[in-house]
């Protein structure tokens, strides 16, 4: 009767061990005879045991990269293999429906079948690296080996697993990351002394038609992004890494984050939040990169007040060779130890020699102060579109009053307006006075043309109008209180010069 593989897997492991037990015979055996049964067990090995293995670790040697196969593999055995395996494990999935995502437990083995051949896969768990030969790993605090899926086949099958098998369990992964896309919003963190991202379902409300902008400045930017999606082709015949990088400034409120989820809803990117306080070095910032996907956009936000932070902790410092240029960031460190990135090592992330390691992302830069920035961070090249997020004006705040009044023209419309052009607001504020207050019913949907409207239809189009009225009176008091405090607290041209010779002379 033919032996299961794990009974050969077990008589390949004793014959191994009996090929290590003649390898360390004493002296005094012959050493023809230790030599010829030392050449005669891997032959009786390979003659025995009819089945080969392939491994997959979840993680590059390097450990700089996660293996792309190895969630291959775990997607594809989730989907198809588990009805013959008696331990399971259950997460919630992330997405929405609070779905379980049902997996393969450790050291759990099933079977699969292909074009008549029979595989086996089996889970493996992190083992310590104390067992066995030194391990050296670039990463602190990277104890273990990571895990590893490991797939057994009689030898026969091999030119069939490696032409088709593994190379169709590939397309079914991309085939159902297409069919359950679930967007992402990633964040960095340190764990024993390694970065790695965390990630949470990302479903922005805010899309380019709720944006409150300028309508041509927002077809203007649809369009580019558009065109960057497209372009790959194009990138690659001028020889450029197919990454764009967008710079968003303007005052708080002016809808900056708010531009980041239009734009993911738009490409449906998944976004990394990256903050640079919780990297270390220069090492950590290119792992963390390296571990991105494509298809993403890869968020700096607040970088001016990242860098009047960091570049306070660096004052007076320079490079080890004396560079002025290579400003070294020391990043808030309570332990104080040497763990720092240099603006050197932010550059060449974001289109450097790392930045053509992946493609189709997107670097998004926010800033309040645009003056403040280094001008090496924000040439042609690396922030490509430069987005001025201004105070809200007549065009965006005919989007907002649709938005939340279900309203598109009133008789306050043109006062707003001018109210709007002598003060400066911002969106955020404008929205804040168009929210319901106190239980108060908000935009209501049109009814259908030709329907008769009954009595309840009638009360709810007058409370709706009654609010809008209410809403816009409340606006222009606000606008035209502020813009009375901003010409009492400016003084006029005039008196500021007269009062020039009389501090002179004093």
């Amino acid at each position: 009767m033919a032996l299961s593989v794990e009974k050969w897997v077990g008589f390949g492991s004793a014959m191994a061990g009996v090929g290590l037990l003649w390898s360390r015979m004493p002296e005094h055996v012959h050493e023809e005879a230790r030599y010829i049964i030392s050449s005669l067990v891997p032959m009786a090995m390979s003659y025995f045991n009819p089945y080969e293995q392939i491994t997959i670790p979840e993680y590059s040697d390097e450990r700089l990269q996660r293996n792309k196969m190895f969630d291959a593999i775990s997607a594809y055995l989730r989907s198809v293999c588990l009805d013959g395996a008696s331990k399971l494990r259950a997460q919630l999935r992330n997405n929405s429906n609070d779905d379980p995502l049902i997996s393969l437990e450790e050291n759990q083995e099933v079977a699969d079948s292909f074009e008549g051949a029979r595989m086996w896969w089996r889970l493996f768990p992190k083992t310590s690296k104390k067992r066995g030969g030194t391990i050296i790993s670039f990463l602190p605090g990277d104890s273990d080996e990571p895990r590893s899926l490991r797939l057994v086949f009689h030898k026969r099958h091999r030119q069939l697993v490696l032409n088709s098998y593994l190379p169709g369990v590939v397309r079914q992964w991309r085939e159902l990351i297409a069919k359950n896309r679930q967007r992402l919003l990633f964040t960095n963190h340190t764990k024993d002394g390694k970065s790695m991202w965390s990630n949470v379902p990302y479903n922005p409300p805010s899309t380019f038609d709720l944006l409150a902008m300028e309508p041509a400045k927002k077809v203007e930017i649809m369009d580019d992004l558009r065109a960057f999606q497209k372009g790959k082709e194009y990138h690659f015949k001028v020889g450029k890494a197919w990454k764009r990088g967008y710079l968003l400034h303007g005052p708080p409120g002016t809808g900056k984050t708010t531009m980041i989820g239009a734009m993911a809803n738009f490409l449906d990117y998944d976004v990394y939040d990256l903050d640079l306080t919780s990297v270390q070095n220069n090492a950590d910032l290119r792992k963390l990169f390296l571990d991105t996907t494509d298809k993403s956009i890869i968020v700096i936000e607040d970088i001016d007040a990242i860098e009047v932070e960091l570049t306070t902790n660096c004052n007076g410092k320079k490079a080890a060779n004396g560079d002025d240029k290579h400003v070294v960031i020391e990043l808030s460190d309570k332990n104080h130890d040497k763990s720092k990135v240099t603006l050197s090592g932010l550059l060449n992330f974001i289109d450097g020699l790392w930045s053509a390691c992946g493609s189709e992302r997107i670097f998004v830069f926010t800033t309040n102060h645009f003056d403040h920035l280094d001008p090496a961070l924000i040439r042609p090249g690396r922030m490509d579109n430069r987005i001025e997020m201004s105070y809200c004006r007549l065009d965006a705040f005919k989007v907002l009053a649709k938005s939340y009044l279900n309203i598109t023209e009133h008789s306050l419309f043109s006062e707003i307006g001018r109210l709007l052009n002598e003060t400066s607001t911002t969106p955020a504020d404008v929205a804040n006075k168009l929210m319901p207050r106190n239980g108060e019913i908000g935009p209501l949907h049109d009814e259908i043309d030709g329907e008769p409207a009954d009595h309840d239809s009638i009360m709810l189009r007058c409370k709706r109008k009654r609010h809008a009225d209410e809403c816009l009176e409340g606006l222009v008091e606000t606008l035209i209180m502020k813009r009375a405090k901003m010409n009492s607290a400016t003084p006029p041209m005039e008196e500021a010069k007269e009062e020039q010779p009389n501090a002179e002379e004093s």
